[in-house]
C-alpha cells in the first residue's frame, strides 16, 4: 500500500499536494491539537506520515535528502503551529539522513526503513550535563567489548525520547590511536537498552517530549554509525540537515503569524480605526513579511543549488531565520495587545516561545556564528589597494 502511494507522490508537486491533504485532516489536527495540550509529542504522527507514504515519498532510494521534500514538509509543519511537534519530525528525519548516507550495516539499513515506514520513531542527542554545544567535551563513552561496545554515561536532553524506539548517542570513543585527538563517535542505540527519565517541563516547544537518557549498555558493532574520530563531520553533516529544516520550519511558522496578526489588524478597532489603517502598525508588519519572503527565496536558492548547502550555510540560514523568527513572533505578540499575552485568547504567546526555543536546540546563536565566521575570508588586495593608514612620519 505504501509503495503506491509511494509512486503517485514522487514528484514535488504531488508530494506536496498529498502532504496538505494529510495535514488538512481533521484527524490530523486532532492528534496536533492533543498533544500541545498534553505537553507530549504524539508518537501517531510519525505512524502517520509512514502510513501515507510522506517518508516514503520523500526519501524513495536516494541516500541523501532531497531539499525541495525537506523544504515542503518543514515549512509545512511551522504553518501547523506547534512547534515541538514540527521539531520532532525533523529529528526524526534527520536521523534517517545519517543513517542514509553513513549506515553501513544491514541492521542500521533495516531501521532506517523502519522509520521511513512509520513504523519506528528515531531521535538524536549530544547534550550533556556541564558540556553544552562543547561536543569534544563529553564525558559519556564507548569501550570496545566482546567484539562490540559498552556505553556508559547520560544525555542531559534527548528528543523526543519518551517515545522514540532508537536514539543516536555522540559518545567518546576510548581508542588508544585516538588519544588526545578528536574521538567522537555515534551509535545507534535501542531506547529499551536506556533508561529514559521524567520529561522536563521546558518553556516552549513543549510537545517535543525533552526527556535526560542513563546508560551502561553493550551494543554490537553494526550499531556504530561513525567510527572514533569520524563521528564530528558526521554530526556535523547531520546537524546541517536539521538546521535546514529548522529555518524552514521557523519560516512556516512566521507565515502563519503574520497572516493571523494582518487577520487581527483588519477586524480590530482603535481610536475609530482599524488596526491595519494605522500606518505605524501597517508598515511594521509590512518590512517583517518583506524579510520573511526574502529569507524563503534564499532557502529556495538552497534548494536550487544543493551543493550549496554544507555545515557554514545551514549554520548562516538557522542562525539568521531563527532570529528572525523571534522578531516576529514578538512583534505579532505585541500588537494582538492583551490578547497576545492571554494563552487563553490567543497562541501568540506559545509561539513566541516556541521560536525562542529553536534559537538553542540544533546549535546556539553563538556555535552557528563560529562556524560562519571559520569561513570568513579576507581580501588583502583590496585592503592593500584602498586603505591607506597615515604614518606619524608623514609631513603634512
Amino acid at each position: 500500500m505504501t509503495s503506491q502511494i509511494e509512486t503517485s507522490i514522487s514528484d514535488i508537486a504531488s508530494f506536496k499536494e498529498h502532504l496538505d491533504s494529510v495535514l488538512a485532516s481533521a484527524s490530523t489536527r486532532r492528534i496536533i491539537d492533543d498533544a500541545e495540550v498534553a505537553g507530549a509529542f504524539p508518537r501517531s504522527i510519525i505512524e502517520l506520515l509512514g502510513r501515507e507514504g510522506i517518508f516514503a515519498a520523500k526519501w524513495q532510494d536516494r541516500p541523501l535528502p532531497a531539499l525541495e521534500h525537506t523544504l515542503a514538509l518543514s515549512e509545512r509543519f511551522g504553518r501547523l503551529g506547534c512547534g515541538g511537534i514540527a521539531s520532532g519530525v525533523t529529528l526524526h528525519d534527520s536521523v534517517i539522513a545519517m543513517l542514509r548516507r553513513f549506515g553501513r550495516s544491514e541492521r542500521l539499513r533495516d531501521v532506517a526503513d523502519q522509520a521511513i515506514a512509520g513504523k519506528a520513531v528515531l531521535c538524536i542527542s549530544a547534550t550533556e550535563a556541564g558540556a553544552g554545544s562543547d561536543m569534544l567535551g563529553l564525558s559519556s563513552t564507548a569501550v570496545r567489548e566482546d567484539g562490540g561496545f559498552r556505553l556508559r554515561g547520560h544525555k542531559k536532553m534527548a528528543s523526543p525520547s519518551p517515545v522514540a524506539d532508537y536514539i543516536v548517542l555522540a559518545l567518546r570513543g576510548i581508542d588508544q590511536s585516538h588519544e588526545g585527538r578528536d574521538d567522537l563517535a555515534l551509535f545507534l542505540v535501542p531506547t529499551s537498552q536506556l533508561r529514559v527519565g521524567k520529561a522536563f517541563d521546558i518553556v516552549g516547544a513543549k510537545s517535543i517530549s525533552t526527556a535526560p537518557v542513563f546508560f551502561d549498555t553493550w551494543v554490537p558493532a553494526d550499531m556504530m554509525i561513525a567510527r572514533p574520530g569520524t563521528g564530528l563531520a558526521v554530526l556535523s553533516w547531520g546537524l546541517s540537515q536539521e538546521r535546514f529544516a529548522v529555518a524552514a520550519q521557523i519560516l512556516g511558522a512566521c507565515h502563519l503569524a503574520l497572516g493571523v496578526t494582518v487577520a487581527r489588524m483588519k477586524r480590530r478597532q482603535s481610536f475609530g480605526a482599524t488596526l491595519f489603517d494605522h500606518q505605524a502598525l501597517r508598515l511594521r508588519v509590512a518590512d517583517l513579511q518583506a524579510r520573511v519572503d526574502m529569507m524563503r527565496l534564499a532557502l529556495d536558492g538552497l534548494v536550487a543549488n544543493a551543493a550549496g548547502l554544507n555545515v557554514r550555510s545551514s549554520a548562516a540560514a538557522k542562525v539568521t531565520v531563527v532570529r528572525l523568527g523571534c522578531e516576529v513572533m514578538s512583534e505579532c505578540m505585541h500588537i494582538f495587545g492583551s490578547a497576545g499575552v492571554l494563552e487563553m485568547e490567543s497562541p501568540l504567546g506559545r509561539w513566541w516561545r516556541d521560536a525562542k526555543m529553536a534559537r538553542i536546540g540544533g546549535g546556539t546563536d553563538e556555535m552557528l556564528w563560529e562556524i560562519v565566521a571559520a569561513g570568513l575570508e579576507p581580501d588583502f588586495a583590496s585592503y592593500d589597494r584602498m586603505v591607506r593608514e597615515w604614518q606619524p612620519e608623514e609631513v603634512d
